[in-house]
């Protein structure tokens, strides 16, 4: 799918985003990344912000439903993951990793982005 310059810079917002959330949850499951580094972490992706700025284009197109899934987690993750890992557990976060990955493979095999290619 081509896209022009503004949804180009969203897209690869978002994906950047999902990237560095993926790579910062695995390294938990690695037992490499530590609950404060993860926190740190999700905070600087600043997913509200994404959201905030994305949202109402977003949500115009169906095909964007992987980009907004990956918002919706990240912020999640961000603003519950206190909650996430005293009720459910650390190993939760696996299904959350899962979930922006298969994401990621969406993004790259619907956009024709260098950025997404090399990202799945």
């Amino acid at each position: 799918m081509d896209v022009d310059g503004a949804d180009r810079r969203m897209i690869e917002e978002v994906m950047l985003a999902g990237l560095r959330a993926a790579v910062l949850l695995r390294g938990v499951m690695l037992q490499r990344v530590d609950r404060e580094t993860l926190e740190w972490g999700l905070a600087e992706l600043r997913a509200g912000e994404l959201m905030e700025r994305y949202l109402p284009r977003l949500v115009e197109k169906p095909e964007w439903v992987d980009l907004l899934n990956i918002l919706h987690l990240l912020y999640s993750l961000e603003g519950q993951l206190d909650y996430q890992i005293r009720e459910y557990g650390i190993d939760s976060l696996k299904d959350d990793l899962q979930e922006i990955n298969a994401s990621l493979h969406g993004i790259g095999g619907l956009f024709d982005l260098p950025a997404a290619r090399q990202a799945v």
